[in-house]
């Protein structure tokens, strides 16, 4: 009985620390779940803007990929444009020349004519 009574004595204080540790425990415990949970969120939420940040610099390469096809595109327009405006002046003449062939076409038809019927294959009785 002494000997359980000076055990007691020395574990009767220790089991109170222990007791007092397990409460300090329990509620270190809890507020470490409620950390890991925070964390966790945190995490997911990191997740999802790491995966829409790789997604949009996706597209804004896309986009800058567009933008210089674009400006190869109108590169190539304008060399195009430039090198027709020699041609709209051509046809442009063209057009200008014809008109004034067409308003002196009946006049060269005639002239033509006679022509054909002074020097062709006709005699001088048939030409009179």
């Amino acid at each position: 009985m002494i000997k359980y009574h000076a055990v007691l004595k020395i574990v009767g204080p220790m089991r109170a620390i222990a007791a007092e540790m397990g409460a300090k425990l329990s509620i270190v415990m809890s507020e470490l779940a409620i950390k890991q949970k925070t964390v966790r969120e945190i995490n997911a939420e990191l997740d999802d803007l790491n995966r829409n940040g790789a997604r949009l610099e996706a597209e804004a390469k896309k986009l800058v990929e567009d933008i210089e096809e674009c400006h190869k595109k109108l590169y190539r327009a304008e060399k195009m444009i430039g090198g027709l405006e020699g041609e709209k002046n051509r046809w442009t003449d063209t057009v200008a020349n014809l008109t004034k062939q067409q308003e002196m076409l009946t006049g060269d038809c005639l002239v033509a004519a006679g022509m054909v019927c002074y020097a062709g294959p006709f005699t001088a009785v048939y030409r009179e």
